[in-house]
């Protein structure tokens, strides 16, 4: 271990979450007093954690059919599978914010699992999808390809695909994705605040107090295995077909329902709507249309500001758990880093971001 991050991790007597935070207010205390010492501290292991990040995300792919095999919807559903594994994770550990250690390492070793460069794709393949479940713009791609014909439409859609952004239900389209973006990143923001309350209470826990057996890299090295050997479960959408095209239906799959976090966020006042949304519409057409194809998916289904959160919110875990000592401090790093960071990788399209993230 370089000698730096060791000092690191004696000087975080410093940093430690005392009781004195609470008037200042938790994330002020971490962050503002320890930030700055861990961009020293922590630099020196910056390229081990982005080697285990990458490990993760290779080995913790679903074990599922060949990408190469699927085509048209299955395709789209399977990219857009690693967002709704998420959904999942956050579920679990919502009904089990950690009460002891054992829960504590099973919802780090979730949140941590996931593979960023997937989830950033699988948010552009859930948000078509949405798309593929919004009448006015469904109705839109069927008069289009009255019109012109499938062939007509689909080389319509590859040679000009900005033109989705000019059909007469897109608007309704963009509205949901939006929606679905706030009110997805407000509960998992949520979630990430209650977190950070259960680190200011379990200060009161001796287990939570007591030093940890497992060193903090070692504990990072534990997720990586965990996700290696995941078994990666996720429902089946419920899909229907009317006249040819092709609808999702999610709201009849709990986990995948645009309803999953509730109806009531607001937008923020930097709403985003632009090519990543864009590239969703796209998908939502070819999603109706049962067409989509690898290449339409490695053209339109990934966001390069999307992959830099997302990844840079799982760097930011890994680095947080490795300096770590206490249960108590991890619980912060999991409330933070997997939550309230990811909230504003998942919201920022809607203009929404995590405070203090």
């Amino acid at each position: 271990m370089p000698r730096d991050f060791m000092n690191g991790l004696r000087l975080q007597k410093r940093c430690r979450l005392g009781k004195s935070a609470q008037a200042n207010g938790y994330t002020g205390h971490w962050l503002g007093e320890c930030k700055v010492m861990w961009k020293s501290c922590v630099t020196a292991m910056v390229a081990i954690s982005v080697a285990a990040t990458s490990t993760a995300g290779a080995s913790s792919a679903p074990k599922r059919q060949a990408l190469e095999n699927l085509r048209g919807t299955e395709l789209i559903e399977y990219a857009a599978a690693p967002y709704i594994q998420f959904r999942q994770d956050v579920d679990y550990v919502a009904g089990a914010i950690p009460a002891d250690e054992g829960t504590m390492r099973s919802a780090h070793h979730r949140l941590a699992s996931h593979d960023q460069r997937a989830l950033a794709g699988a948010w552009v393949a859930y948000a078509g999808m949405i798309a593929a479940d919004t009448p006015e713009f469904v109705s839109s791609i069927a008069a289009l390809r009255r019109q012109m014909g499938d062939k007509g439409l689909n080389e319509k859609l590859i040679n000009d695909p900005s033109m989705v952004r000019n059909l007469r239900g897109s608007q309704a389209a963009v509205d949901a994705i939006l929606a679905f973006a706030a009110n997805d990143a407000a509960k998992v923001n949520a979630l990430g605040n209650a977190m950070i309350s259960k680190a200011y209470s379990l200060q009161d826990s001796p287990w939570a107090r007591r030093k940890l057996a497992q060193r903090g890299m070692e504990r990072v090295d534990q997720a990586i295995a965990f996700a290696a050997r995941r078994d990666w479960k996720t429902p089946a959408v419920k899909a229907k077909s009317q006249r040819g095209l092709k609808s999702p239906n999610l709201d009849h799959t709990n986990i995948w329902s645009v309803s999953w976090a509730g109806d009531k966020a607001k937008l923020g006042s930097n709403v985003r709507a632009g090519s990543i949304v864009t590239k969703a519409l796209i998908l939502g057409a070819h999603y109706t249309m049962d067409n989509a194809t690898n290449d339409i998916l490695a053209a339109h289904g990934t966001s390069a500001r999307s992959e830099r959160c997302f990844t840079s919110a799982k760097l930011n875990l890994d680095q947080c758990v490795a300096a770590t000592r206490t249960p108590y401090e991890e619980a912060f790093c999991l409330g933070q880093h997997a939550l309230n960071d990811m909230s504003s990788c998942i919201g920022w399209p809607a203009g929404v971001s995590a405070a203090g993230s």
